[in-house]
């Protein structure tokens, strides 16, 4: 139904004046109060600057494998995607993919599949239900509303493209797009979706996830903080997803 890129990837939100202010009468007060504030507007301004411009490099790197990306052994078909993988999540029926970005204590992303919108007053969080669940749940659920929900998240050590993107990467191919492909499958023909656990996926990523390997490989070979992309690469204990050889 929609890609959604919300939360620290579109604008502050908030304009100077609208901020909330309770400024003591003491002008010393008051002119700490406006160092504080003004500290935090551009700290802000920042962190929305990168994730945007991760954002923007992402789309840059999606696509579908071609001529250029057969030294990477990812083209033709079968072994590289022939499709974007934006547009494809976009066109999940009756699924809002929604990707936030948020500043936090650690670099790391999740993809929960919810009905409806998410929230603490939601229940219906389906992301660890087996295929066979999940299928009958859709089955019960013909007109039901879902999200999918991408959170990307980065300390102020790790507030850098790269490592977005490697986050964005991880999560959008190892584990949104699976949810998509089964999503697409079971709306079509009902019980022939076909979806992993969350460990397969990951060792789909050890062993060479197409997709996360073909948007990878363009991005370190493209921009300038590769290493800030390959750490956050180390830094992932639990996937520890590869690149195509060589790159």
């Amino acid at each position: 139904m929609a890609l959604i890129f919300t939360g620290r990837f579109k604008d502050v939100g908030a304009s100077w004046g609208t901020r909330a202010t309770n400024i003591h009468d003491d002008p010393r007060e008051a002119e700490r109060y406006e160092r504080v504030m003004a500290a935090k507007l551009r700290k802000d301004t920042e962190t929305v600057r990168v994730f945007q411009e991760a954002e923007a490099r992402f789309r840059e790197c999606d696509g579908p494998a071609g001529e250029a990306d057969a030294g990477w052994g990812l083209w033709p078909e079968p072994l590289g995607p022939a499709e974007a993988l934006l547009p494809k999540l976009a066109r999940v029926p009756h699924t809002d993919v929604i990707v936030t970005g948020v500043p936090d204590r650690l670099p790391e992303g999740a993809t929960r599949l919810y009905r409806g919108r998410p929230g603490p007053a939601n229940p219906d969080d389906l992301t660890d239900l087996t295929a066979a669940g999940l299928s009958t749940w859709l089955t019960g659920h013909p007109a039901a509303a879902l999200t999918l929900y991408v959170t990307v998240s980065v300390t102020e050590q790790t507030l850098h493209p790269g490592a977005i993107v490697e986050i964005l990467n991880h999560e959008l191919a190892a584990h949104a797009e699976p949810f998509a492909d089964f999503l697409v499958a079971e709306a079509s023909a009902p019980g022939t979706g076909v979806l992993g656990t969350a460990v397969e996926q990951h060792t789909a990523l050890r062993t060479g996830n197409p997709r996360y390997r073909l948007i990878g490989a363009r991005y370190v070979t493209r921009y300038d903080d590769a290493h800030a992309y390959r750490t956050r690469m180390e830094l992932d204990r639990n996937a520890r997803a590869t690149l195509p050889p060589g790159v």
